[in-house]
């Protein structure tokens, strides 16, 4: 699966950037989120339609509920009604939202949401000497976020492998992807090893896992998606129209389809121009089927 023939794209979304993809099962659609729109989205590849709900902050990553989700947006933690497209605050973010964003997170097996930093200041010139990289927290409900791993500046590929045993969490800015043991009674993660440096692009995006427990990465500014093997070996890549893929995820009949969302917000106009297809929602098939998702669960329920 080299080609990029072999890929297709399902939504001229010309997103500027597209992320967190994730598959709902119940209603079949793919949710996915702009976060410079900002807007959370649900995609219906049976009819092509897409619905867009605007966000009245950026918006990283996120978890389904059964009445909607759960949004990391600048301004901390909401729940989202999709009935009515409502917010109830939840959590204030735990950094300063001044000089740092949600980026990737998302939900482990048993229902607890995981959210990742991106330093994006406000102010571009931002002089201060406090910190540009803080951890992967993790929400305990009651407004309490738990800090996980150690500092990163840009958030990336989080994931679990099929049984929730491991965790793996990324750094774009570091090219790096971790794995580490992790504790499914407590939401615990230890014993931190590298499991992937990444050379090539910006770095490692977004991620996913297989049913075989092997680990699916968008390489950004690659044009790629690689499939790594559970020792981090690279096992196959595909090629994607585009240069800046951000992250798969598998969804459709069986959980046999990858989606794949793009970005184009580092492009200029003249760019966007010649390479319209930069921003847009693309899918291929899976040698192997994906892993079912969970709902956000608060703690105690």
């Amino acid at each position: 699966m080299s080609g990029a023939s072999q890929v297709r794209c399902v939504l001229r979304a010309r997103a500027l950037n597209g992320e967190s993809p994730v598959w709902d099962e119940r209603s079949g659609r793919l949710f996915w989120v702009c976060l410079r729109e900002p807007a959370l989205h649900a995609f219906d590849p049976r009819t092509g339609e897409d619905t867009a709900w605007k966000m009245p902050a950026w918006i990283g990553c996120f978890g389904l509920t059964p009445t909607g989700a759960v949004v990391a947006l600048r301004t901390g933690l909401f729940e989202f009604t999709l009935g009515d497209g409502s917010l109830r605050f939840l959590a204030p973010a735990p950094f300063d939202s001044r000089r740092f964003v949600f980026n990737d997170g998302g939900v482990d097996r048993q229902g607890r949401l995981w959210a990742g930093p991106m330093y994006e200041p406000l102010e571009p010139g931002d002089a201060s000497d406090a910190p540009r990289a803080l951890p992967f927290w993790r929400y305990d409900g009651a407004g309490k976020w738990h800090p996980g791993t150690a500092p990163v500046q840009t958030a990336n590929s989080m994931t679990w492998s099929p049984d929730g045993r491991t965790m793996y969490h990324g750094d774009t800015s570091q090219k790096t992807i971790w794995a580490s043991d992790y504790d499914t009674e407590t939401g615990t993660p230890s014993n931190f090893r590298v499991f992937a440096r990444i050379t090539e692009g910006t770095g490692p995006d977004g991620a996913t896992v297989d049913s075989e427990g092997f680990v699916w990465c968008a390489i950004h500014g690659a044009g790629k998606v690689v499939r790594f093997d559970p020792s981090g070996r690279v096992e196959r890549e595909v090629r994607m129209p585009v240069q800046y893929p951000t992250m798969p995820a598998f969804g459709g009949e069986g959980l046999r389809t990858v989606f794949v969302t793009s970005a184009n917000h580092t492009m200029s106009e003249e760019e966007k121009r010649q390479r319209p297809e930069e921003g847009n929602l693309f899918a291929f098939e899976a040698p192997v089927p994906g892993v079912p998702r969970a709902d956000f669960r608060p703690l105690g329920t």
